[in-house]
């Protein structure tokens, strides 16, 4: 797999500037290209009504940063138990599954920026779920983009590829709008065109469902592929079962496994892979996209989203945003509508599911102050969770409120980016941490 590779996100130019992500193989740090943050005003939260809120007094520099709590701890009440979210259905089926009255995948569907799109936040939360609950494995995976990771495997690419859209971050229509689950498509653009995903240690348990996702025309042909087995599956027009306007081809191995998918006629597009075990477990599918903003998913075409969404049948949604809308000039009430309307939408498709809104994480101004729109904009998200009853993380105030950035980035390892804007892998293990002792304090709740 080709790690060392450098992409920004490209935005249409009526796009405000958005943040991109770069996935560097030997430490595999990640940084950004939103550029310098605006210099800190008076630390006063703004809320979604235009109301000045208090935040949170910064612990001293030499404190470690609390993360246990989704709400800010008191000034002499160290870090908070975690009390559990308000996700009970969420929880009623993880309840279901360690009975073993289940005999179905528990899903969990994350929309977000490039903190999601890496995989470390989400693994974070998917590690201990899948311990404790199963292991339904690695669950969506993106095929033929770049650059890309994923916790659970390797993905491989030859040949030439196109993605569409070419600005898979922007907020208006682009193409078809027909981006499948995770907003993206990848098209052959030449004949040695090819695309594998190796599972790697315990990526799944039981056999090992493939489940690839495309659209094709009358002469495309893809074929799936094995490795090392007699397997193999030719994937057309026909073949598989329909969701909306794409295909969806199965094929089944023992885990754990390596899917070469190569073109063997035409130009099909393909929208990724499902990956899931063959017993029943928790699968997280990250569905991040770098420099993402809410308006993103709102951009494409609304029914093949929630067909694909609905085709999953997710115990839980979550949605988190606000970094790339807190680093541009864009007015919160924007923000809150978009947040809504995608909430709307997602409950169109999956109205058994419950939904969680993750604001974003902080972000430090050159001068190491807490940048005030992340305070703002995390007041706005868990004010509009409220209002449409989502439940609702802050992550800022899990990393220890204001200018818990600067803390972070000052800790050794360091927990947080010098970009003033991501962490690092040890601080979205840390994040990912905090919000998977939530879930399963909802999911376990004490005596």
């Amino acid at each position: 797999m080709k790690r060392n590779v450098s992409v920004r996100s490209k935005t249409p130019s009526s796009e405000l500037p958005s943040l991109a992500v770069s996935l560097l193989a030997a430490a595999l740090a990640i940084t950004c290209s939103a550029g310098t943050l605006g210099p800190a005003r008076p630390a006063a939260a703004v809320s979604a009504s235009g109301a000045q809120a208090p935040t949170a007094a910064a612990p001293p520099s030499s404190a470690p940063a609390p993360v246990a709590s989704a709400e800010p701890p008191s000034a002499d009440a160290g870090v908070a138990k975690p009390s559990g979210l308000a996700v009970s259905r969420f929880a009623a089926a993880l309840g279901a599954l360690a009975r073993r009255e289940r005999t179905t995948h528990v899903r969990i569907a994350w929309l977000g920026d490039s903190h999601t799109a890496a995989d470390y936040l989400t693994h974070a939360v998917r590690r201990p779920l899948q311990e404790r609950f199963g292991n339904g494995g690695p669950g969506f995976v993106q095929l033929g983009v770049e650059p890309y990771r994923h916790a659970l495997l390797k993905v491989g690419r030859e040949g030439k590829w196109r993605r569409e859209p070419s600005s898979p971050a922007g907020s208006m229509k682009q193409l078809d709008g027909i981006f499948g689950l995770g907003g993206q498509r990848a098209v052959p653009e030449s004949a040695d065109a090819r695309a594998s995903v190796e599972l790697l240690g315990k990526a799944s348990q039981g056999k090992t469902r493939f489940s690839l996702m495309y659209r094709a025309a009358a002469a495309d042909r893809l074929l799936m592929t094995i490795r090392g087995t007699t397997q193999r599956e030719t994937a057309g027009p026909k073949s598989g079962r329909s969701v909306g306007a794409l295909r969806h081809h199965d094929i089944e191995a023992d885990a754990p496994a390596t899917l070469d998918l190569g073109v063997s006629a035409g130009a099909p597009e393909v929208f990724g892979v499902l990956i899931e075990s063959s017993t029943p477990g928790v699968v997280l599918d990250t569905l991040g996209i770098n420099g993402a903003r809410a308006a993103t998913p709102l951009a494409w075409n609304d029914a093949e989203w929630r067909a694909a969404l609905a085709d999953r049948d997710p115990a839980l949604v979550v949605v988190a945003y606000g970094t790339n809308e807190a680093a541009s000039t864009l007015e919160g009430t924007r923000y809150q509508k978009s947040l809504e309307e995608l909430v709307a939408r997602i409950r169109g498709a999956a109205p058994g599911a419950d939904c969680l809104l993750v604001g974003p994480p902080d972000m430090a101004t050159p001068s190491g102050e807490s940048a005030p729109r992340a305070i703002e904009f995390d007041q706005i998200a868990k004010a509009t969770a409220a209002r449409v009853g989502c439940a609702y993380f802050s992550a800022l105030s899990a990393m220890g409120g204001e200018g818990s950035f600067a803390r972070w980035a000052k800790e050794k390892p360091p927990l947080a980016a010098r970009d003033g804007v991501h962490l690092g892998p040890s601080g979205y293990e840390r994040l990912g941490a905090a919000l998977a002792e939530q879930l399963l304090a909802t999911a376990s709740p004490a005596p």
